[in-house]
């Protein structure tokens, strides 16, 4: 291994990867806090993400007691985001587990690669922190599970990045879709298109410019397969299978909620899904592919591509008596009867992320339940874990939505005899 191999693979010494929950069980958890009281927090994993939730909070009066990344650039801006007015600046850690040792803290915002969420959220709410934990909610279905249980064992507040449950304009368009006015919704598309051939994949400086400073690689790996380090792997952990589940997921946390949330269903009956890899050679993830879900009463096509971005951001809920459409750059409109060339009334789309920020912070005081509970934030992503199996496998998947059982994985069987004779 060469000498500039070896310093972007630092050892921090007194790490330890797997300190896990024994070690965290039983920490006195913090007392309710009163409605001027400040709120003391920590940021875990302090890339983009995190140092957005550090930012959010802080605005909103909240004191960043500590931050923790394991890479020293990352960490060192984060602190000095974190000085409040007096000139104090966070406690920087390059474990989590320090993190939630300390008595002194009410919450933390978790922000690590997905390959994390499980172990930090179940270590974070039994060592008596409420948890803002960033989507998607899980690595795996399996995993989503025993998070969900895990949290239900204790107490904690913890509101899920699906930040869309905290837009008031979504819930305006709720409300068109139950009052029956649009009819019977039958077919829906949710799409998200991004341009990334032409101004380049946001974190590909970072790749080009490399590692400066310390950086624990066997800390980001985790419980993951152990590889030599790549700046891609690290930069751009989200397009491989190892860390994360790509676009479907990545994406699917907010596309594939609005789907189910609007039309009040836990999960699909069936899905299937296909793409590739076009573009972005590198990845290992797909960088165009589509998701067909059926819900029985109604499908969705799920489409999600960062290689053109003419399409923009959105939705349209096709309905038998009118539509709903919506996306970033034209906001809500609704067209009816069916045929209807105007709008019948339109609203605007904006971000709810600091919103989103803002329910959690007033629930850490409440207690009461955040706008994304960790059930939400499971039924969702357990949504995108399936079509990611049937992308991996080539097959249908059929699904119990209620139980969480998968029925069956196969191919589709066709009931034509002419069709038959050639598969």
């Amino acid at each position: 291994m060469s000498d500039e191999m070896k310093s972007r693979r630092t050892f921090l010494k007194g790490s330890v990867a797997a300190a896990g929950l024994a070690s965290l069980k039983g920490i006195a958890p913090q007392t309710v806090l009163g409605a001027n009281d400040t709120i003391r927090a920590g940021v875990i994993g302090v890339g983009n993400r995190g140092m957005w939730g550090l930012l959010e909070m802080k605005k909103r009066g909240t004191k960043i007691a500590a931050v923790c990344d394991v890479y020293e650039v990352r960490l060192m801006e984060a602190r000095d985001a974190s000085e409040d007015d007096n000139g104090q600046k966070a406690d920087a850690y390059y474990e989590y587990e320090k993190v939630l040792e300390r008595n002194d803290l009410d919450a933390v915002y978790l922000a690590a690669p997905d390959h994390w969420h499980r172990d930090m959220l179940i270590d974070a709410v039994q060592a008596g922190k409420d948890a803002y934990t960033e989507k998607p909610f899980s690595k795996t279905i399996e995993e989503g599970q025993e998070m969900v249980k895990a949290v239900r064992e204790t107490k904690q507040i913890v509101q899920v990045g699906n930040h869309r449950r905290s837009g008031q304009h979504w819930l305006k368009a709720r409300e068109w879709i139950r009052s029956g006015k649009l009819g019977d919704i039958a077919c829906i598309k949710v799409w998200d298109t991004r341009d990334w051939v032409t101004n380049g994949d946001p974190w590909s400086e970072q790749v080009k410019a490399g590692v400066r400073g310390r950086l624990d690689w066997d800390r980001f790996l985790g419980k993951a397969p152990k590889r030599p380090f790549d700046p891609h792997r690290y930069f751009t952990w989200r397009w491989y299978w190892d860390y994360a589940g790509g676009l479907i997921t990545d994406i699917g946390a907010h596309q594939l909620d609005v789907n189910q949330w609007l039309m009040d269903v836990d999960g699909p009956q069936s899905v299937a899904c296909n793409g590739g890899n076009h573009v972005f050679d590198y990845w290992e993830t797909p960088d165009v592919v589509h998701a067909i879900l059926n819900y029985g009463k109604f499908t969705t096509l799920f489409t999600v591509q960062f290689v053109n971005g003419r399409d923009s951001v959105g939705g349209a809920f096709y309905g038998t008596k009118g539509s709903l459409l919506v996306d970033d750059q034209n906001g809500f409109r609704i067209f009816t009867p069916q045929g209807a060339k105007e709008p019948v009334e339109r609203w605007d789309r904006p971000y709810e992320g600091g919103d989103h920020v803002a329910n959690f912070l007033e629930c850490i005081k409440t207690r009461k339940e955040p706008n994304s509970p960790v059930e939400v934030g499971h039924q969702i992503i357990t949504s995108a874990h399936l079509a990611n199996i049937s992308y991996r496998t080539g097959k249908r998947i059929d699904w119990d939505p209620k139980n969480e059982e998968m029925l069956e994985v196969r191919r589709i069987q066709p009931t034509d005899t002419w069709l038959k004779s050639r598969l």
